[in-house]
This record gives structure tokens, sequence and C-alpha cells, in this order.
């Protein structure tokens, strides 16, 4: 059981940095107003995700729109500029009154777009030469008025190429961030065989830590050894087989002392001498816990790690998820570690090696999932009696922790009983971490989930772009008034159990067989439950409409029905989009800009994506017409559409 639980801690995973010091701020621009409200908190989770905590809203907007974003922030224990000072009426939401507003960044800041070629040179260059902050831009995919702007995370929930250097960016400054106002130069650092197509700088701290930043600016990869200052022992030292990418950059770690801190996390179990040597993958991340040194690199190719330690670790070592084997030189006390190439896209690694049996340990076997609301069941093993009864499970805000009392039976187990706040944020992590005489034992990083979510999956997406679509909130769902349709819903059981639930779906108008849905969803499963809509009776036009979920949890998703009658269209508006609609055809605009024109048979849009502009001017819908302001009298119907195309609409003045 010992190694079994010591294999399943050497494939867990780093616990997340928390907000970096001062001395170096990197954030993200959040252009709120003109993402949809519904994709706000999603947008907000992937940010945090990626590791940047800090973000810059505009303040200007709606109030009542700002005072929930920055609740919704403060729940994600991020924190906020207002790009300028905080005003009188939001000053309780500050820091010094445990709010998550902060005054205006450092700078100004270096703004800098997530979607720029150079983006990450750009921002390492500020980092090792000025004190200002960076302000990452076009970091999402914005919609104000008819003007569609992409960014590195679609509306859709897709991350693009982009979005790999903002988290690339943000590993580094979560580990490096709080050296920036100790950084010096090192002279000296350069390839063994010198190269002109190479610019290498070495920056140390006033500890001796330190890093070699490498960019190639040829058109093919560089391999060879490079030579770097070694404070350690005063004296320079070779990296061998170093490969940097074409046009790409690399920082190599150089004598990182293992000792608790942000270079190391835990790191309290290690003689003063010991140290990581040196390392020819990006360091972003290293930890110690329950006897297991890990680290997680950028490794776009293998490489290797040389520690200095005072004992031969126990081993075994997990390089990407699998047994690895290691060397070690009892002779010099130098441990050699191969690092894999992480896999693209990410070309991220994990490594993690046992160092020796803990004298104490402490893991949490299960947990991966809380339900929000719901009183979750967590068991903690130990490696002791006495461990279990020193230790603790620290509280965090907005979670109700108790412990039951120790079961004879099983004395090296602790049942807690755990209950997320209600308004905790669906998809958010939480901490958790056991410790001992004040010393963190393990931790665990559990999702934060609703316990049951509904979801429709034939709603309306209007594309944007050639790489993005918007899927209407609520979701609107077309039905034949004539024919009816089936809708199909998707129930998702986030429970660690099998669960039985009642759904029920309503809307003025329309008629539902069932009428109520019997279903069982499988552990952490999803299960698509169809539905068939009669709207014989009811009016051409939207009719809102909800899903019910009753039984092992409850949930409800708001949705819309579009009825459509035969031989006709409808006219609707929805979330600033407009649309002339019949069974046939479906034809989306925005003010000064056609969107799309589908033939539903065959789902082809006969307008480029992302449409063609017209006329501006507001829009209005009414019966089967679109109107527009700037034309008095003029009606468009959906029959008028496909003899313009050739012509296209009126078109904006050039």
């Amino acid at each position: 059981m010992r190694r079994a639980s010591l294999l399943a801690l050497l494939f867990c995973c780093l616990a997340p940095a928390a907000i970096p010091p001062p001395g170096w701020v990197e954030a993200a621009e959040f252009p709120w107003a003109s993402i949809p409200t519904h994709l706000r908190e999603r947008s907000l989770l992937w940010l945090k995700s990626t590791g940047i905590t800090h973000i810059s809203l505009a303040p200007s907007g709606d109030p009542a729109e700002l005072s929930a974003l920055i609740r919704t922030v403060r729940s994600l224990n991020l924190e906020a500029d207002l790009q300028g000072p905080v005003p009188a009426s939001m000053e309780a939401l500050t820091r010094p009154h445990g709010g998550p507003l902060t005054p205006p960044l450092p700078g100004p800041p270096l703004r800098v777009s997530a979607l720029a070629p150079d983006a990450l040179k750009r921002v390492n260059t500020q980092f090792l030469t000025s004190s200002k902050a960076v302000l990452w831009t076009d970091v999402f995919d914005t919609l104000s008025g008819p003007t569609f702007r992409a960014g590195a995370f679609g509306m859709d929930g897709t991350e693009r190429p982009a979005a790999l250097t903002l988290r690339r960016s943000a590993q580094l400054t979560r580990y490096w961030g709080h050296l920036r106002v100790g950084l010096r130069f090192a002279p000296g650092a350069q390839p063994v065989t010198p190269v002109p197509i190479l610019s290498v700088r070495q920056f140390q701290t006033p500890t001796g830590a330190s890093f070699v930043e490498v960019e190639n600016v040829a058109r093919t990869a560089w391999h060879g050894d490079l030579r770097a200052a070694y404070s350690a022992v005063h004296r320079f030292i070779a990296l061998p087989g170093v490969t940097v990418p074409a046009h790409g950059s690399l920082r190599f770690p150089v004598n990182i002392p293992l000792m608790a801190g942000p270079l190391c996390r835990a790191c309290s179990a290690f003689a003063t001498p010991d140290h990581l040597i040196y390392a020819t993958a990006e360091l972003t991340a290293m930890e110690y816990e329950n006897g297991i040194l890990a680290m997680e690199y950028y490794a776009p190719s293998a490489g290797e790690a040389l520690l200095q330690l005072s004992r031969q670790p126990s081993g075994p070592l997990v390089a990407g998820g699998k047994l690895a084997p290691f060397v070690w030189d009892e002779a010099t006390k130098r441990l050699k570690l191969t690092i894999p190439a992480g896999q693209a896209p990410s070309r991220h690694i994990r490594i993690a090696i046992a160092v020796e049996p803990p004298d104490a340990t402490a893991f949490f076997p299960g947990a991966k999932v809380l339900l929000i609301g719901e009183e979750n069941r967590l068991t903690a093993q130990y490696s002791s009696e006495a461990i279990s009864q020193r230790s603790r499970l620290v509280p965090l805000p907005g979670l109700e922790i108790s412990r039951d009392p120790t079961d004879p039976r099983s004395p090296l187990e602790s049942l807690f009983h755990l209950t997320p706040a209600s308004s905790a944020i669906d998809g958010d992590t939480a901490e958790l971490a056991i410790e001992a005489d004040g010393i963190r034992l393990s931790h665990a990083q559990p999702h934060l989930r609703k316990p049951a979510v509904l979801s429709f999956s034939d709603g309306v997406q209007v594309r944007l772009a050639p790489n993005s679509s918007l899927a209407l909130y609520p979701a609107t769902i077309p039905v034949s008034q004539r024919a009816g349709r089936e809708i199909t819903v998707v129930i998702r059981n986030n429970a660690p159990e099998i669960r039985t639930f009642q759904l029920e779906v309503t809307a003025e108008g329309l008629e539902f067989s069932p009428k109520i849905a019997n279903v069982t969803v499988g552990v952490s499963a999803s299960r698509p439950v169809t539905f068939r809509i009669f709207a014989a009776s009811a009016k051409p036009g939207l009719h809102a409409g909800v899903a019910h979920l009753t039984g092992h949890a409850l949930a409800t998703e708001p949705v819309r029905f579009l009825v459509l009658p035969t031989g006709a269209a409808v006219g609707w508006s929805a979330e600033g989009f407009h649309f002339l609609e019949s069974l046939r055809q479906r034809a989306s605009f925005l003010p000064g800009r056609w969107l799309e024109f589908i033939g539903k048979e065959n789902g082809r849009d006969a307008l480029p994506a992302g449409g063609i502009s017209f006329a501006p001017g507001s829009l209005r819908t009414a019966g089967d017409e679109l109107f527009i302001t700037t034309q008095p009298g003029k009606a468009y119907r959906l029959a008028d559409l496909e003899p313009l195309l050739p012509k296209v609409l009126p078109r904006r003045p050039e």
C-alpha cells in the first residue's frame, strides 16, 4: 500500500502558486463590456487557469454589471484594477478592505497583444529591463456593436495558438517574477562554440540563483553547449546538449537552491548545499511533498536536469507519466535526470523523483470534485496514527469543514465533510491542504462543480469569423409550427455516484413528450435526453421556456423556441443580433453588417466568414421584415435577400 501511495503521489500535479508578490506584475486586459454577459465568468475561469492573476477592467459601462463582475473576480481569488483610481463608491472593494481592487498598474504598463508574433520576446525584454508592468491585450474575442475582434480565447471556448504563449509567459512570471527587483546581469554566458545567431544573457539574484536567457534568431533550431556562470563554486560550467527552437527563446535555470521558498515550494527537508545545478529545459515550477521532489518544465525538445544532493534518492523517477531511469554519482553526489520532450501543443512536462521515504505522509486518494452546495465526503490517509491525530485540514473561506472521530477499525484514515458555499463558481478549484505540527504534508486541488448541469445541443450559433462562433444564450431552437421537432437536453451528473433525475421542459404555447422524463446518469457522466415538441397551436415567433431538473439534484436552464410557420418567415432579435428566418433559410445581422445567409438543407453560408458590411444604422424586426433606420420606408424580407447577394446590400462608404 505504501508503494502504491508513493506512485500515486509521483503522478500528481503541482499546486498552483498564489498571487505573485509585488515587484513584477503581468496582467491581462478584460474588456468586459465587449464580452457577452454569460461568457464573462467562463472567460475569467480560463484566464485563471493560465496563471494570470491580475486583470485590468475599464470602469465604463453599467455600474451594476461592473459590481457583479468584481464579485466574480473576488470569488476566483483574482485581483483587478480599474485602469485608474478606485472611485469612492468602490473603496470598500479595495485590497485594504479585503476586496480584489488594487491601485493602477505601475507604469504606464507595456501593452502587448497576445496575437503578436514577438509577444513573448517583448514581455521577456520588459521583465529584464524595466520595472513597469505588462498588460496583455487581445486575449479574448470581443464584439462591440458590429465590430468583432479575435483574441487568443474564442467565444466558443477554444484556445488559439496565441494562448500557449500567454500560458508560458504567465508560468515564467509565476516562477521568476518575485526575483525581478534583485536581478543583475552576470557577464560571460555564451555558446561554448560562439555563433552569431544566438543572443545569450545570464541574470543572477543576490543569493546566487540565476537563469540563462537564450534567443535563436535563425530559421533552424540550434543545438550545442552553453557556458554559464555557476556561483556555487565561482566558475563557469557547460550546459550540454541544449536545443533552442528556430525563432524561439528558452530560459535555463542555474544554481537553484532546494530550500523552502517561491523557487522550491515546501523544500524544507534538504540540506543547505542541495540545489539544482542546471536544467536544459525551461523550469516553471518546483515543489517537495511527501518525500517527492517534483519539477515542471517547458521542454520543446528533450533535455536533462543535474542536481547536487547530500544523499542518494530512493526513487523511482516518473517523467511524463512514465517510470524512467536516473543516474546517481556517489563520488560527486550528483543526480542526473532525463527530461523528455513535452507533448504538443503545450510542450510542458512534469518529472518527479522520490528522494526519501518521508517520516510522515498524508494524502487524499480521491479528491477530484467537490459538489457546490452539497456535503462532500473526503477520506484522508496517513502513514501513522500519531500523524492522523496531529493533522488537520487547513480551513478555506467559503468551505464548511467537519471531521468524523477516527474509526478504530481504520486508524490511518480520517473522514472529512466539506460543503462549498452555494455562491462558489462552477469550474473553479479549491486548494486543500493537510498539515501537522505547522508543516504541510499534502495538498489537492479538486474542481468545484454544480451537482448537475443542463445544456441544449440544438441551439442557434452565429458565425462571427472563420474560426469563431457565438452560441446564443439562452439557447434558441427553431421549431416547425406544423411538424414540430425533436430536441436533445444533455444532463451532466458531476457527482461521484450514479444519480436519478426527473427532467421537464416547458414553454408557453408548446407541448412536450414525454411531459417528464425519468433519467439515470452514471458517475461523472453525461446523458442526452430526447423530447418531442408540438407547436401546432403556438404563434410564430419566440417562446421563452425552461428545463427543470429535480431528483438527486436541482437545476434549471432557460431556453427559447423559435416557432416557424410553413412557407413564411419570422423576424426576430436576440442579444444584439437580428434575424430573418424560415424553415429553409436564416439571415443574421448586426448593425452595419450582414453576417450570414444560411441554407438549412446543406448548412452552406452564401456569405464569406464574418459577413459583409452595409449601410450603418440601427436595426429592428417586425413580422417578417427587417428595417434599417438610415433607410426609412425600406423593409427587407427574406425573399428579397437572395437576389441581393451578387450586388451586396448598400455598402458603407470607404
